[in-house]
Formats: C-alpha cells, sequence, structure tokens
C-alpha cells in the first residue's frame, strides 16, 4: 500500500461519523436481468480506500479523537467495494438494482474525487511545525475544512437517500451467476467448418511426425474465444489417418474456468470416463483408485488425448495432473485448447499452435453459407455489399460471423442496415454468442485487471496503443496499487500487460531492435467486450459540443477539427484527443470547467502557450503534450499540479526551458523530454524529484553560468530510480579541466547509482576542449547493468577515471551495443573481450586503436576508422548433424553446419577485411561496402569470400568511386547469394570478360541470387551477358542509369524473374519497354510486374 500524507480537520471527521453510519442498510437485488454493472468503479474505491488509509490521516485521528470513526468509514468502503463486485459478478439484476448501483458508483466517484482534493491541498500545505499545530493552521472555520465538510455533507446526504430506500437490501451472494459454456464433445459436422484445413494438416503432420522421441508430447493450441480451438480440435481427432495411427483416442472437456485452481481429481475422472466410452464408473473413487484405474488403461498405448477448454495457470496442479499421464506409449500425445498463452507455456515447451482468424475469403463464405442458406452461391445483390461490410467487422472470428450469420438469416433489409449501423454487440440477439464467450475470459480477471482492460475502450479500433503510454494512463486513474509483490507501480502495470497479452485480449504486438514491447492492438469483438462492460463509463466522440453525460467518466476525441466547441462542467477524468485540433481559448475553457481530470492528452494541438489556469487542475496525474512544436514555454503555475506523474513534452522542439520550480512535482514519474533539441538546460533543484522512473534527456549544465555544472550534476546523482533511456546532452562551457570536480569529489557517482538503467546516450557538443570532456566523461561511468552505450562527439583523448582494457569488459559485463560516433581524439589503446555484444559501430573515430572480441557480434559498421582497430566477431557454429557446438576456428565448408545468427558488416575499407583471420567471416550474412574509395574488384578480398561463401546472403556496393569489376574474384564464390546491390558506383560499367579460374567464360548456373538492384549506375551501357544465367532471378531494379537505352533480348530466358522495376532511366529505355509497342515489350512481356517511372 502506497503511504499518502493528509490532513482531516474536526468538521471533516464529524461528516466522517455520519458518513459511515448511512450505509449500514444492507441491500439485496432480485435477478432478472443481464448487464454490466460495477465496471470501473471498483478501482474508485479502492483509491478512496487508500486514501482513508495513509498514516497521518491515521495520527490526526487520533489527535482529534476520531480514529474509530476513521475505522468505520474505512470498512464502509470495503462494504460497498465488495457489494460492487457481487453485483458484477451476478450480472443479472433488476432494473431498480441497477439504478441503485449506478447511484452507488456516483457517490463513490463524488468521495474519491472529494477525498483526493482533500489530500492534495493538505499536502501542498505542509508546514514545518509540530502536527497539532499544523492541523490547526490549515483547517480555519472559513478555510479547506469548512469547503470539505460541506462536500462530505453533500455525499452523505446522497448515500443516506440510497439506504433509506426499502425497496433495496444489498447483501453479499458467496455464489455468482455465471453463463458457463456448454461441454463440448469429440463429434463435428466437418462441412460446417470451413477455412482450417491448413491449420488440420499442420498438427497433423505434427502428431504423426515419426521422429518424436518422448513417450508423451503435448501440443497446446491457444487463441481468443471464438477462434474456433474447439472445432479444430475435433477435426483433428475425427481425421482418419490420426484415428489409425493412434489406438486409443480420449476427448475431455475441462472447462474449469479457474486460472488459479484445477480439479485434479475430476479431471482424471473425465478421462477415465473417456476411457470407459463416457460410462461414468469412476463415482465414488478416491483420488488413488482414479488414477490407478487410469494409469491401467493408458498403460503401453498409443494415445490421443484431447483436453478441451483449458484454463489452469498454476503450474503445480498441472504437473500433478500431467504425472497421471505419462505411462503411454512412444508417440502419445495431449492435445490442448486454451486461451491462455501463460497455460500454453505451463502445458510445455515444445510444439504450440496458435490459431488465427480466417482468411477474407473464407470469412465470407462462412458468412453467406449461413446467412443465405441454400442461396449461397447466389445470394442477392442488394445484401451482398451490406453484408460484406458486417462480416469485416467481424474481424474475422468464425463464431462472430456465424452468430451475425443466423440472426440476419431470411431476415429484411433493414435488420441488415441495423445490424451494420449497431455492431454485433449492440444487436439483440447476438448476446447469446460471441459476447458471453468472450465474456468467460473477462470474469477470470481481478478486479484491476479488468479495470485496466476497460479503459482500453477509450482508444478507436484497430488503434495501434503504445504500451507505455497505456500504463502511464492506467497509474494516473489509480487501478495499479502496490501489493508487496513489486518494486514500483510501473513493474506491478508491466505485470498486468503481460496478463493480459498471455490471455489475448492483446493482439498484433510490435517489438523494438531489443525485443521489448512498444505497441499493440485490441481485436475488434474484444473492443466490443469492453466497451460493453465499459457502458456509459467510456465514451468516444467526433467532437465536444454541449453537455457530456453525467455518466461518462473518461472521453476521447477523434476528428480533424470542429467548427464549434463547447466545454461545461463535468466529472471527467480523462481526455484523450486522437488527431483533434483546438484553438487555445477552447483549451482554456476546458481546464475551466473539467476540474476532475486525472489524465488530460492536448497532443498535436499546435498551441504556442498553455493557459494558467493548467495549475488548478488538482487531480491531473497524466499531461500530453507532445507533438507541440510551437510551443516555447511552460505557464508557471503547472508547478501546482501536485499529483503530476506523467509529463510528456516529446517533440515540442521549440521548448527553450522548463519551469524554474518543476522540483516541486514532486510525484513526477515519467518527463519525456524526447527531441526537444531547443532546451538549453534543466531547473535547478531537479534532483528532488527522487519518484522519477523515466526521463530521457538531461543537460548537465548551462552555457551561461559554469556553475551550473556542479548542480546539474549533483541534480543527476540525486536520480536514483531511473530507468530504461537517458540521453544526456553536454553543452560545451567555458570552464577549466576540473569543472566536473566538486570540492575534489570522486569521479563517477552520477550514473554509477542507477541500476536500472539499460541506454545511456551521451551526447557531446563537439566544440569543448579535450581536457573538459574528459572532466565531464569520468563523472559519468554507468552502472554494470548497462546494456547499450553510445557516446556522439566526445574530444576527449581518453575516457578519464574508466577501467582500462579488459578491465572495461568486467566493469560493463552486460553490454550488448556500443556506439562511438565522431570522436576524431580518442586513442583507447589496449586488448578487450565483449563477451554479450551483438552491435558495434565505430565511425569518424581516426585515432581509435583497440583490439575487441566479440564472439556474440552480429552487426558491425566501421566508417572512418583506423585501419589498426581490430575487432574479431569470433563465433560459433552449429553441426547440423550433432547438434554440437563447434569453434569457428574450425574450417566448415560443407552445408552440415549453420549459423544461429547472421553476422551484418557495414565498412568502408573492405581491405581491412584480410587484416583479420578468416575464421572471423564463417556466419556472415550481410556485408555493404561503403564509399570505399580504393576498392577496384571483389578480387582484393577474395579469400574473405571464399570464407563465407556459402553463408553471405547480401552484399551491397555504394559509393565506390573505383570500383571496376564485382564477378572476377567475387560472385563467382558466393554460392548462396540471395540480393547484389549497387549504387552510385560512377567507373562500373558490369561489361568486364569473366571467366573461371580454368580460362572458361562464367556462366552461373543454378546461383542463387533472387534480386539484383543497380543503381545510379553512369558507365552502364547494356546489361552483361551474366545476368541471363541467374535462373533464380525474381526481382531486377534498375534505377537512375541514364546510360542504358535497351535491354537485351535474352531477358526471355529470366523465367523466374517476377518484379521488373525501370525508374529514372533514360527516355530511350522507358519507350522501348511500354506495353504493346515498345520494340523491347517481347523480351520482358512474360513478367508479372512491371513498373517504369519516369521521374
Amino acid at each position: 500500500m502506497v503511504t499518502r500524507t493528509c490532513y482531516l480537520s474536526p468538521v471533516v471527521f464529524f461528516c466522517i461519523i455520519t458518513l459511515s453510519l448511512s450505509l449500514s442498510t444492507p441491500f439485496s437485488p432480485q435477478l432478472s436481468h443481464k448487464m454490466e454493472i460495477a465496471g470501473m468503479v471498483l478501482c474508485a474505491a479502492q483509491t478512496l480506500f487508500a486514501a482513508l488509509q495513509c498514516s497521518e490521516v491515521k495520527q490526526v485521528c487520533s489527535i482529534l479523537g476520531c480514529k474509530s470513526q476513521l475505522n468505520d468509514l474505512s470498512g464502509t468502503v470495503v462494504r460497498i467495494k465488495a457489494a460492487l463486485e457481487d453485483a458484477e459478478a451476478k450480472q443479472e439484476l433488476s432494473k431498480q438494482d441497477r439504478l441503485f448501483i449506478e447511484e452507488l458508483k456516483d457517490a463513490v466517484y463524488d468521495a474519491d474525487d472529494l477525498f483526493d482534493e482533500f489530500v492534495t491541498l493538505a499536502e501542498r500545505k505542509k508546514l514545518s511545525k509540530g502536527i497539532k499545530v499544523r492541523v490547526l493552521a490549515l483547517f480555519g472555520k472559513y478555510g479547506t475544512a469548512y469547503k470539505m465538510a460541506q462536500g462530505v455533507k453533500m455525499i452523505k446526504k446522497k448515500l443516506d437517500a440510497i439506504a433509506s430506500d426499502t425497496r433495496f437490501n444489498f447483501n453479499i451472494d458467496p455464489k455468482p451467476i455465471r453463463n458457463r459454456r456448454l461441454e463440448s464433445c469429440s463429434y463435428v459436422y466437418e462441412t460446417d467448418i470451413i477455412g482450417r484445413e491448413p491449420d488440420l494438416e499442420k498438427i497433423v503432420g505434427v502428431l504423426l511426425d515419426p521422429i518424436v522421441q518422448q513417450n508423451v508430447s503435448f501440443l497446446p493450441i491457444v487463441g481468443m474465444g471464438g477462434l474456433g480451438k474447439t472445432a479444430l480440435a475435433q477435426l483433428v481427432f475425427n481425421n482418419a489417418r490420426v484415428k489409425h495411427a493412434f489406438p486409443l483416442m480420449l476427448w475431455t472437456c475441462v472447462a474449469d474456468e479457474n486460472q488459479d485452481s484445477l480439479d485434479v481429481k475430476g479431471v482424471l475422472g473425465k478421462i477415465l470416463a473417456s476411457a470407459n466410452k463416457g460410462c461414468m464408473k469412476n463415482e465414488g473413487y478416491t483420488m488413488d483408485g482414479l488414477q490407478s484405474q487410469l494409469r491401467e488403461q493408458l498403460a503401453g498405448k498409443k494415445y490421443l488425448l484431447v483436453l478441451d477448454d483449458v484454463w489452469t495457470e498454476n503450474s503445480e496442479q498441472w504437473r500433478i495432473l500431467t504425472k497421471f499421464l505419462m505411462g503411454g506409449q512412444r508417440g502419445s500425445w495431449i492435445v490442448v485448447t486454451t486461451r491462455s498463452k501463460k497455460t500454453a507455456g505451463i502445458v510445455g515447451d515444445g510444439p504450440r499452435h496458435e490459431l488465427q482468424g480466417l482468411s477474407k475469403d473464407n470469412s465470407w463464405c462462412l458468412f453467406k453459407r449461413v446467412a443465405f442458406g441454400s442461396q449461397h452461391a447466389n445470394p442477392p445483390e442488394d445484401l451482398v455489399e451490406l453484408g460484406q461490410y458486417i462480416v469485416a467487422r467481424c474481424a474475422d472470428v468464425p463464431l462472430a460471423i456465424r452468430v451475425v450469420g443466423s440472426l440476419l438469416y431470411e431476415q429484411e433489409k433493414h435488420k441488415w442496415l441495423s445490424v451494420q449501423k449497431l455492431g454485433l454487440a449492440k444487436v439483440k440477439g447476438s448476446q447469446d454468442g460471441i459476447i458471453p464467450i468472450l465474456k468467460l475470459s473477462y470474469y477470470q480477471l481481478d478486479s484491476p485487471l479488468k479495470c485496466c482492460f476497460v479503459y482500453c475502450a477509450i482508444f478507436p479500433k484497430d488503434f495501434r496503443i503504445w504500451k507505455m503510454k497505456l500504463i502511464q494512463l492506467w497509474i494516473a486513474q489509480g487501478y495499479i496499487q502496490l501489493d508487496g509483490c513489486h518494486l514500483n507501480m510501473e513493474d506491478a502495470a508491466e505485470e498486468f500487460f503481460s496478463i493480459l497479452l498471455q490471455r489475448c485480449f492483446f493482439q498484433d504486438v510490435v517489438n523494438d531492435e531489443y525485443g521489448d514491447i512498444v505497441s499493440f492492438k485490441i481485436h475488434d469483438l474484444i473492443h466490443d467486450l469492453a466497451q460493453e462492460v465499459a457502458g456509459k463509463e467510456i465514451c468516444r466522440v467526433n467532437t465536444v459540443n454541449g453537455d457530456v453525460d453525467k455518466k461518462n467518466r473518461h472521453l476521447s476525441v477523434f476528428n480533424t477539427g470542429s467548427s464549434s466547441l463547447s466545454f461545461t462542467k463535468t466529472h471527467i477524468r480523462s481526455f484523450l484527443s486522437f488527431d483533434y485540433k483546438m484553438d487555445v481559448s477552447c483549451v482554456g475553457a476546458l481546464l475551466a470547467n473539467w476540474k476532475y481530470l486525472r489524465a488530460l492528452n492536448l497532443k498535436s494541438f499546435q498551441i504556442k502557450s498553455l493557459p494558467g489556469s493548467i495549475g488548478e487542475l488538482i487531480h491531473l496525474r497524466y499531461l500530453d503534450l507532445s507533438y507541440n512544436e510551437e510551443l516555447e514555454v511552460l505557464p508557471g503555475p503547472i508547478t501546482k499540479l501536485h499529483n503530476l506523474q506523467t509529463l510528456n513534452l516529446y517533440w515540442c522542439s521549440k521548448l527553450k526551458e522548463l519551469p524554474k520550480d518543476l522540483s516541486k512535482l514532486v510525484k513526477l514519474r515519467v518527463l519525456d523530454l524526447r527531441k526537444c533539441c531547443t532546451l538549453s538546460c534543466m531547473p535547478r533543484g531537479m534532483g528532488k524529484l527522487t519518484c522519477l522512473h523515466t526521463l530521457n534527456m538531461f543537460v548537465v549544465g548551462d552555457t551561461r553560468s559554469n556553475k551550473e555544472l556542479f548542480s546539474g550534476l549533483e541534480d543527476l546523482k540525486a536520480l536514483r530510480n531511473l530507468s530504461g533511456y537517458l540521453e544526456i546532452n553536454i553543452p560545451f562551457m567555458n570552464t577549466g579541466a576540473n569543472a566536473g570536480k566538486k570540492n575534489g569529489g570522486r569521479e563517477g557517482d552520477c550514473l554509477g547509482n542507477k541500476i536500472h538503467l539499460k541506454d545511456i546516450h551521451l551526447k557531446f557538443s563537439g566544440k569543448g576542449r579535450a581536457e573538459y570532456d574528459e572532466a565531464v566523461m569520468g563523472e559519468l561511468q554507468p552502472h554494470p547493468n548497462l546494456e547499450r552505450f553510445r557516446v556522439y562527439c566526445y574530444r576527449g583523448v581518453r575516457m578519464s577515471g574508466w577501467p582500462m582494457e579488459d578491465n572495461l569488459a568486467t566493469f560493463l559485463p552486460n553490454l550488448v551495443h556500443m556506439v562511438f560516433w565522431c570522436c576524431p581524439l580518442l586513442q583507447y589503446s589496449g586488448q578487450l573481450r565483449l563477451p554479450l555484444l551483438k552491435t558495434l559501430s565505430v565511425r569518424d573515430c581516426p585515432n581509435l586503436i583497440a583490439i575487441m572480441q566479440c564472439p556474440a557480434l552480429e552487426d558491425l559498421t566501421l566508417l572512418d576508422f583506423n585501419k589498426r582497430l581490430e575487432v574479431i566477431p569470433t563465433r560459433r557454429i552449429r553441426s547440423k548433424e550433432f547438434e554440437e557446438a563447434t569453434p569457428s576456428g574450425i574450417r566448415a565448408s560443407s552445408s552440415s553446419y549453420s549459423y544461429d545468427v547472421g553476422l551484418k558488416v557495414r565498412i568502408d575499407n573492405m581491405g581491412w577485411l584480410n587484416s583479420l583471420p578468416m575464421n572471423s567471416f564463417l556466419g556472415l550474412a550481410t556485408l555493404v561496402i561503403s564509399r570505399d574509395r580504393e576498392v577496384e574488384s571483389m578480387g582484393g578480398a577474395r579469400e574473405v569470400f571464399r570464407s563465407c561463401s556459402s553463408s553471405l546472403i547480401s552484399l551491397k556496393f555504394e559509393g565506390c568511386s573505383k570500383l571496376k569489376s564485382v564477378v572476377f574474384g567475387g560472385l563467382e564464390h558466393l554460392t548462396a547469394l540471395e540480393k547484389l546491390k549497387i549504387t552510385k558506383c560512377s567507373n562500373l560499367s558490369l561489361l568486364e570478360e569473366v571467366e573461371r579460374e580454368d580460362g572458361m567464360p562464367w556462366k552461373p548456373f543454378h546461383h542463387p541470387l533472387r534480386s539484383l538492384y543497380l543503381v545510379s549506375l553512369p558507365q552502364l551501357v547494356q546489361l552483361p551477358n551474366w545476368i541471363q544465367y541467374l535462373t533464380s532471378l525474381e526481382t531486377l531494379q534498375i534505377w537512375d542509369c541514364k546510360g542504358l537505352e535497351s535491354v537485351p533480348n535474352w531477358m526471355s530466358k529470366l523465367t523466374s524473374l517476377k518484379v521488373l522495376q525501370l525508374g529514372c532511366c533514360s527516355e530511350r529505355l522507358i519507350e522501348r519497354c511500354q506495353q504493346s509497342i515498345g520494340e523491347n515489350w517481347p523480351h520482358i512481356q512474360h513478367i508479372p510486374e512491371i513498373e517504369i517511372y519516369n521521374h
């Protein structure tokens, strides 16, 4: 539980007493109508409860003799939360009871707003005197206490009205009512299943694989509800080849619907019943009797067991279950269908089948069959377009398509138009289909997870959501509470995200270059589910014009603009904009009326200044001002936002400075300053922002004052909790060599205490003196946990105070990415081995000399570097036959060796490659020779190309002005090359007479080259003859080769060619290749895709 500091007055506590007593009357609903009711207010109740638990509230209560009344109120909030949870679990409430719950929700939200304001004001007015004096000073008769007391009285009055209504008698029911899925069976009517043939063949292929070594193997089929996992398992179960291969076939519908617990005995009983042809002979059996009977049935038999609809995420209970199933013959399989990727991982680490939606064609085919029945071959024309739109809304989910198709079967056109307009989730009758199925997954979520999921309805459909933005919004709304299992809220939110992803609420993730998830999408039907559960609490509109429904708590707007905007007073907690613009006067009206905002997104509003009234939003936790490129300064009152946790200033490129009192934002967790390129300094006192978790840019010092360097470094040192990425800008200051040391202080303290920082980017001005840059660098030694390190424009000769040679590798043992750019004086010399380094880039560092052994290297860039620099990617290769690691020093010319990751090298001196051991290039997959002013032919590195002949897949030459030959000494050795690109090589004509080493002409029969790109080659006047022998060539691009005026007649021999692109070439060539009329057209007309660009 997070400790909050707040103060209460005697007047307020008098109201607390009456408030706690006003909810003592019990309530009990009559069940009759289905509706999601509690929604997101559960988390508001939780934050309200947290506000009542803070230590200073209890201390003040003790002083004023109100401690017992505070406990009563806390108990009341607990009962309210339990009542809301019970209402949500039941789902079915009468109209009167739903009205009661809605009123109760409003009261909880109002109470949460009131106490949040009260706590905030108290925290902002902390005094240095004793607590009794602070209480009296803060809560005068006509001050804060009076205002708060009136608010509490209003809430009390509302709750009294609810409590006094005798129609309500709400009791907590330990047996919530939930719709359960019907038990599945193994039978399937195969003609009903469309579009699953590829999935069926893939799974059958796995089950019948003869090289399986285990006695019993596991294959999970995983996907969101409604995709047809059970139907696919039924197809597999009834496949003739499968039946022939498995003498014993067992089907069990688990349908436990509980991630935390698995009824092992019950499942074993169902499996045994299946083995007995459905006969339940095991009633009354003990656990020992059950397992004994089942193991006897399975012993020595090759069996296939389908466990359908498994929910458990309890690995220990799963292990207990499966240990009784291990007695089968080698080749036995257990197929598990589940909605949870975590469950799939628990099932086993072997093969997994992740089921996707139907193809567009199969979706339409299924819909026609269900919606048009016997007319599906020739459906009515006026319904076809409507039907295709409706099918698209079903998002390729078979169950959704079946449900909506059955609803529309033999219906008039007006019904089709209604479905098109409203969507599936709101159509009467569809509630018995897809949405209840999806809700089964929703019901399994804990209350905070439910809130986190439902909040996603605020985003438009098919919107790509940035993960970190969503996490920041969750935290702002109070959905994330620390429970003792996590050190910070970000970690807890990451776990919530992972759970929702594993349970298929999220999909289509995009990872960054390091494998971390950065964004994702929500399936349209899952989005429908979130919106239905949210009800009116979340609203998405095209514009804001007039009153907002009082039930709306979270609002998003998506439109390119609006002619009229108006804002009236409301209790909106979130305002997010998507492609929506408003001027500063409208922003001012919004700020004046929407006082209860927790999250405000003003992204891309093109505002030049922000009204000072922003400081009045005392509840605000999240403020997004990104992409306001004209914004130059922030108003001073913004530092009054005591609760602000996230301030996003990304791409506010004209922002000159931050408010000088920024240190008042003591709860700030995220400060995004990326692309704030004109920001010249940081305000003093930044070190007070100890909650900062994300600060991605920090400017050390101030060009206007040498003294600021000292305070800047001290502030940076104090920010111990920074994580992730940090760019440090070091402007040039006219100061001495000891500028970075204050009073002879120790070096390296500023970053060494930041154990969670993974990526540091040191960006020097490039104008400083060597001694100044070295002094600052000495203060910036990172923690050993660092994974990515980049240095730009450093003017030092050495990295002062940093470990040298192999000590650096010991100092940074986790380094995977290292960049040195434009460090002209750096002369580090020594040997070091970086065992985990995957990416190394050295550019414009002509004096840097070192010997680097990088056995894990995957990407190497060396441009304008010292030729004495040695980078040895000592790689390890794997024997396919024996699956054993083999040192790369052993030659592996045979195809029996493979490489886990292909090495990519970009270099401006091809001759340098000859200086390294040839076994360094085993596994070289991509080679780029860039701006090499000396290379004339590939023969200069013949041995290098021979050593990587079976691994090099892509080769590119760019800007090599003396290059005259690419075949001799090169292409004839590269037997695995698939892509060749040659660009801006001014002397290359490609017309060299090519002979093999035995004197015969080179004709590359069966050469694997698939793509050839010829770009900006002024000497190219005709295509070389050897191209005609590239029998695998699929793509040929010729761009900006103005000397080429025709294509040869042997182009017709390139029968594999699928794409020909001609652009910015001579007018003569364009004319000759015109369709049907060009004289070269007969030579290229067989190519399926021909693209010709005149410019």
